[in-house]
C-alpha cells in the first residue's frame, strides 16, 4: 500500500467513530482504569502531542522521543513530540504543531493534520492530553532540542501492529505501579503514550484487516 493509498483509507476510518476508552482502557495502568470512567476535572491543563506519518523507501513511519532525564514528572520516557498549551496557540493542533517544531525541528507549515483522536485526562499530573495525527509527504529532518529531548527514533507502522505487550510492575516516584508496556524494538512504552498509540493501532489494525479481507 502506497503512502498516498493508506492516507486515503486512514482518513475513511477517521470518518467512523473513534474506538476512544475502548483502546486507552487496554494499556491503562491497573489504578487508572476508574479515574479515566470518572471524567476530567474542570481545571485541567491542556496539552497536545502529535503523531506524525511520513513514508520512507517504501513504508510508513512514527517518530518518537525520549524525554531527557530532567527530574521532571516524565523524565526519560518515551512520548510523542507535544507540550503545553500556550497562549499564543490558536487551537490544540498549533499546540501539537508548535511542540513538534520546537522538539524535532518538523516545519510545522509542512504538517498536513488529518484528525484530533480522543483525549486522554492524565490523573497523576492533572493534563488533558489532545492527540493530533498529521501527515507530511516527504521524510523529515529531525532535529533534536537538547533540552528536552535525549533521542529521537522512527517506527513502522507494520510493527506497531504487531508489538507485543507485556505487564509490569515497578516503582516511581515511591509508588508502586502494575502496567501494560509495549515493546517496539526493545523499547518500552506506557503510560498515556502506550494508551494513546493504542487507539492509533486499533484504526490501523481496521486498514489492515479490511485490506487483507479484498
Amino acid at each position: 500500500m502506497n503512502f498516498d493509498d493508506f492516507i486515503n483509507k486512514l482518513n475513511i476510518e477517521f470518518n467512523k467513530e473513534l474506538p476512544g476508552f475502548n483502546s486507552h482502557i487496554k494499556l491503562a495502568p491497573k489504578s487508572r482504569g476508574k479515574l479515566i470512567e470518572t471524567g476530567i476535572n474542570e481545571d485541567a491543563k491542556k496539552c497536545a502531542v502529535l503523531i506524525l506519518l511520513y513514508p520512507d523507501k517504501g513504508s510508513i513511519f512514527i517518530p518518537f522521543i525520549k524525554r531527557v532525564n530532567d527530574g521532571s514528572m516524565h523524565s526519560g520516557q518515551i512520548a510523542f513530540p507535544g507540550g503545553k498549551f500556550e497562549s499564543k496557540d490558536k487551537d490544540m493542533k498549533s499546540t501539537a504543531l508548535r511542540e513538534t517544531e520546537e522538539e524535532i525541528g518538523v516545519d510545522h507549515i509542512k504538517v498536513e493534520v488529518l484528525k484530533e483522536l480522543t483525549p486522554l485526562y492524565i490523573p497523576v499530573s492533572n493534563y488533558i492530553v489532545q492527540p493530533v495525527v498529521g501527515i507530511v509527504k516527504q521524510k523529515p529532518v529531525f532535529v533534536k532540542n537538547k533540552n528536552e529531548v535525549d533521542s529521537i527514533f522512527s517506527v513502522n507502522i507494520n510493527e506497531l501492529t504487531e508489538a507485543y505487550v507485556v505487564c509490569k510492575k515497578f516503582t516511581v516516584r515511591n509508588t508502586n505501579i502494575t502496567a501494560p508496556f509495549f515493546i517496539l524494538k526493545e523499547t518500552e512504552i506506557w503510560g498515556a503514550t502506550a494508551m494513546i498509540l493504542n487507539e492509533f493501532i486499533d484504526i490501523l489494525k481496521n486498514i489492515f484487516n479490511n485490506e487483507n479481507n479484498i
